[in-house]
This record gives C-alpha cells, sequence and structure tokens, in this order.
C-alpha cells in the first residue's frame, strides 16, 4: 500500500488486460448497448431535473436539485432490456458522477472544460465483486440473466473489478482489476533532485551531483514515422470516399485502409506508453539509490496555450507526451516512497545558476552571461528547478541562482542509454537478459 496525502495508507491496483475473442462480440455488444441505454436515462434525468427545478429564470426561491450517486441507483436500480447485473448499473451511475465531479474539478483550472451532456449508444460494462466468480479455468461474469452468464477462458486469480470496453483500434478487451500487495519501499536518504521534462530529452535530472540526460528522441522518432504514414492512409481514404456515391455502403478496401489507420494509431500508443513506463521506471530507481527522497518537476500544464511556433513545431509540440511521463512519474515515485512535487517552472532555463542573470539559450546549450560556464539547457533547468524547491522550502533565500560559487555545481555526466526491454524468454535469466546477450534455444537431448 502507499501513502497518501494525510499519511494515510491508501491501496492500490494493477490492471491486468485481454483481448476477447470476436465469437464474443454479439453477446458483448447487446451488454455494452444495455449500458449505454442506461447511461443515457442517467444523464437525461439528472440534467432535465436540475433544469426544472432551477428555472429557467434566476429565482432566489428556487433551489437546484443536484441528485445524487444514491438517488440515481434508486431511480434506475435495472437497465432499460433487464441485461446487466444490479452492480453492473451502480456502476454506470457511478461512472456518470465520477465524470460531473471531474468536471467539476478541471473548470477551477480550464474554463473551456465541459461537463458530461451527450447520450451514448454504447458504454463500458462494469462487473463489481460480487458479480465476478472463478471456477475450472473460467471467469464468469453475472449478468441480469442468471441462466446465461457471461463466460470466458482464464488461467489467473479471482480479480476484485472487471470491465469490458471497446479499444481504439477496434474489438473489446477485459480489464481485471488486482489489488496491488507489493511492499512499497522506502527512501535511502532525504536528498531532493530536480527534473525538467523535454521533448527532445525526455528528462534532465539533477540529484546535487550530477545531470543525467535522458533522451526522447525515439519517441518523437516513432511519433514522426506514425505522422508520415498516417498521412498517406488519410489521402488514400479521402478518394475512396470522395468516389463513393452517397448512402452506398463502403467498400472492403476502405474497410481496411480504416483499420489499418487504427491499428497504426494503437500500436504506436502502445510503444510509447511502455517507452515511458521504463523510463520513468530508469529515473526514479536510479534516484532511489542516490538516497533522494523528493523529486521537483517542472510545471507544463499550459504550455500548448502559451507557445505557438507555426504548424510544423506545434505538430510536434501536441505530440509530446509530458503529461503521460509525469504520470508515470507519480507511480514509479510510489512504488519506491518518493514524493513528486510540481512546481512553477518559469525562467529555469534561461536563469544562470552561477551568476543569477538571464539570458535565452540558443541551440541546445547555455552559455552563461560571464561566458565561464557552459552547459546543456535542459540540465540548467533541472539545477533551478531543484534550486527554486529549495528556495521555497526554506521560505526564501540564495538558493536560487544568485550565489557565484554554488556547493552543488553542476556535472554533465552524460545521456543515459534508451530503454528498449526484452520480451520474457523462458530460457533466459534476469542476469543474462542484463547483459544483452543474443540466445538461442537449445535442443534438449532425448525430448
Amino acid at each position: 500500500m502507499a501513502i497518501g496525502k494525510r499519511g494515510r495508507a491508501v491501496r492500490t491496483y494493477f490492471v491486468r488486460k485481454l483481448t476477447l475473442p470476436a465469437i464474443l462480440k454479439p453477446r458483448l455488444d447487446e451488454l455494452s448497448a444495455a449500458s449505454g441505454a442506461l447511461y443515457s436515462q442517467v444523464l437525461t434525468t439528472f440534467w432535465r431535473t436540475l433544469r426544472r427545478s432551477a428555472g429557467k429564470r434566476k429565482d432566489h426561491r428556487r433551489k437546484a436539485v443536484f441528485l445524487s450517486s444514491g438517488t440515481l441507483q434508486k431511480l434506475f436500480p435495472k437497465d432499460p432490456a433487464g441485461l446487466l447485473h444490479s452492480h453492473s448499473c451502480d456502476a454506470v451511475v457511478d461512472a456518470f458522477i465520477a465524470s460531473m465531479d471531474s468536471a467539476r474539478t478541471r473548470k477551477k483550472t480550464d474554463p473551456k472544460a465541459r461537463f458530461p451532456r451527450r447520450r451514448k449508444r454504447f458504454f463500458k460494462v462494469t462487473f463489481k465483486s460480487s458479480a465476478i466468480r472463478v471456477r475450472d479455468g473460467q471467469l464468469i461474469l453475472s449478468t441480469g440473466d442468471r441462466a446465461h452468464p457471461l463466460v470466458i477462458p482464464w488461467a489467473f486469480d479471482l480479480p476484485v473489478n472487471v470491465e469490458i470496453g471497446w479499444r481504439a483500434c477496434g474489438g473489446y478487451e477485459l480489464r481485471a482489476m488486482y489489488v496491488d500487495t507489493r511492499p512499497v519501499q522506502t527512501p535511502l536518504g532525504d536528498g531532493v533532485a530536480g527534473i525538467d521534462i523535454g521533448e527532445a530529452r525526455i528528462a534532465a535530472v539533477y540529484d546535487g551531483q550530477g545531470v543525467h540526460l535522458h533522451s526522447g528522441r525515439l519517441i518523437r522518432a516513432r511519433n514522426h514515422y506514425a505522422n508520415k504514414h498516417q498521412a498517406k492512409l488519410d489521402a488514400r481514404i479521402a478518394r475512396k470516399k470522395n468516389g463513393r456515391p452517397p448512402g452506398q455502403r463502403s467498400s472492403k478496401r476502405l474497410r481496411r485502409l480504416q483499420r489499418a489507420r487504427r491499428t497504426l494509431r494503437d500500436r504506436i500508443k502502445r510503444q510509447n506508453r511502455d517507452q515511458l513506463r521504463k523510463q520513468a521506471r530508469q529515473v526514479v530507481s536510479t534516484l532511489h539509490e542516490s538516497r533522494v527522497q523528493t523529486i521537483a518537476v517542472g510545471d507544463l500544464g499550459d504550455i500548448r496555450n502559451r507557445i505557438d511556433y507555426g504548424p510544423r513545431a506545434n505538430q510536434q509540440l501536441h505530440a509530446w507526451m509530458f503529461g503521460q511521463f509525469l504520470t508515470e512519474l507519480k507511480a514509479q515515485g510510489r512504488k519506491f516512497g518518493l514524493k513528486i512535487i510540481v512546481i512553477d517552472e518559469a525562467f529555469t532555463s534561461q536563469t544562470c545558476p552561477w551568476t543569477g542573470q538571464r539570458r535565452k539559450p540558443r541551440g541546445r546549450h547555455f552559455v552563461s552571461p560571464c561566458g565561464q560556464h557552459r552547459m546543456d539547457r535542459d540540465g540548467v533547468g533541472a539545477v533551478n528547478i531543484r534550486a527554486k524547491y529549495l528556495e521555497i522550502q526554506a521560505g526564501g533565500g540564495t538558493a536560487y541562482g544568485r550565489t557565484p560559487s554554488l556547493p552543488w555545481t553542476p556535472v554533465l555526466v552524460g545521456m543515459a542509454p534508451t530503454t528498449w526491454g526484452q520480451r520474457f524468454r523462458p530460457q533466459v535469466s534476469h542476469a543474462q537478459s542484463r547483459r544483452g546477450a543474443v540466445y538461442k534455444t537449445a535442443r534438449i537431448p532425448g525430448l
């Protein structure tokens, strides 16, 4: 269990995903459509009640009625078709209330955020623990019809929650949730590190001893390939659509092209997510070994709204996965017992950590105004982010770029190697796989 904001133990979970076979699609379509119909009813009832109670004109004598989760669950104990388990119907109501709470929280920082108002034809199906059983290698999910539960071949333990939804690349996917019982590690020291998240270099890390640069060029190259390949597919799809008379069913070639585009997007998304998770693990584990307890990360939340460098640069900017990388850093930090603090990073890459003067860097390197120091600009950002956090903790002082000779003079360690990863092979040991050797399956005599 991880430790929450108030110092209490927070239960953590991990998810096991499984692609469901196409033979189950007709049954899953029925359940998903029933879930979508129930979601639409809940959404319509919520907004209709609010509109009628508040009235069209502002009147202090009338009080707006916001239906709670418990009230909606009492109003809708079953779906219209009666195909879902009663607790699955409660999960649909909980999903709507959760989306309302999420939109309400986001509106505090983003005025353009919207509340959920669109009806859904299909919606995910959630099975709680009361509707889940594992028996004889099969996962049995109870539905509204007791005589016909949903049965799926299963080779794992009993999950606490199961969710079935549609994948972006097509097909249904099962997501089984388990309680994470792995022990949380404790920090080895009380050090502080600063991280500057970038695009060409996904992370510049300064732990008080040296600067480590983690490359993000593999993700950028992968996105560049995906954009070029998708542009070719878009052009071919547009030609097929323009040549088809209105009302006529699409051709088989058009459906193949659309499927190829969905598959490409999903594959690139999975590869990038895997790469970010591995690099975040590498960053956090290295800092844990360096006796770091707190990691200060620069805030990039509204950078897309503040910067406009033209179509080509904006395409790279909007493909920048800094939010997902920060999420992975927080997840890995919880496993190692480290605290991730997000602070403002204004002018951290333009402030000299030796003299405190500002100079906008040209190219990849920052040159001090005195001309005596030269360093990678992302490394300068990491140094100043760490110093800025220390200054905030001390309640002000001289740590942030105001001392000519700093006791923590940064030293560029080098570019950390890109984490590629390796699939599991039963004949390869963990020690051998770390050495990166090439293995061949050995033939066992007598077999």
